[in-house]
């Protein structure tokens, strides 16, 4: 009896006032309404990308505020000569979309060339430590975004 009743009530509850079945709302097609489809905003997904883009994170090198930081000092020697060496990261918190854009994506840096005496600009240079991320275009801009805009602390 009770089972019977259940049904009852829920047989009601899908018949409308004028007697007729309620549809289900059919879904919209898609060309209909703009639809955002992000469940994160374009600063929190450069974010994400900035500290893991795939593999080592940016802010390992950059800094979690972008304007680099002091990697490592080391001795070199080149021709019975020492020399005392610094890899700095350099900031990316002003450089201009362009820049930024080749170099994430760059295999190599181009040719310049040293005075005699730069020796450790040049083989840090060489060395190309930037590695390549191979990003595309929209993770490159969200990158980008995120640095423009990152919260002071």
């Amino acid at each position: 009896m009770k089972v019977i009743l259940i049904l009852v009530f829920f047989m009601i509850s899908l018949i409308a006032e004028d007697n007729s079945i309620v549809k289900l709302e059919e879904k919209p097609l898609k060309n209909e309404i703009d639809i955002n489809n992000s469940f994160i905003t374009k600063y929190e997904y450069g974010k994400m990308l900035y500290n893991n883009p795939r593999g080592i994170g940016c802010n390992t090198c950059h800094g979690n505020d972008a304007k680099g930081k002091k990697i490592v000092d080391f001795k070199h020697e080149y021709k019975k000569k020492i020399y005392n060496c610094e890899l700095r990261v350099p900031s990316i918190k002003d450089v201009d979309y362009n820049t930024f854009s080749t170099k994430v994506n760059s295999k190599k840096n181009p040719n310049l060339k040293f005075a005699k005496e730069q020796v450790c600009e040049k083989l840090i240079y060489y060395a190309n430590v930037m590695p390549t991320y191979f990003l595309v275009e929209d993770e490159i801009e969200a990158i980008y975004y995120y640095i423009q805009n990152i919260k002071k602390k």
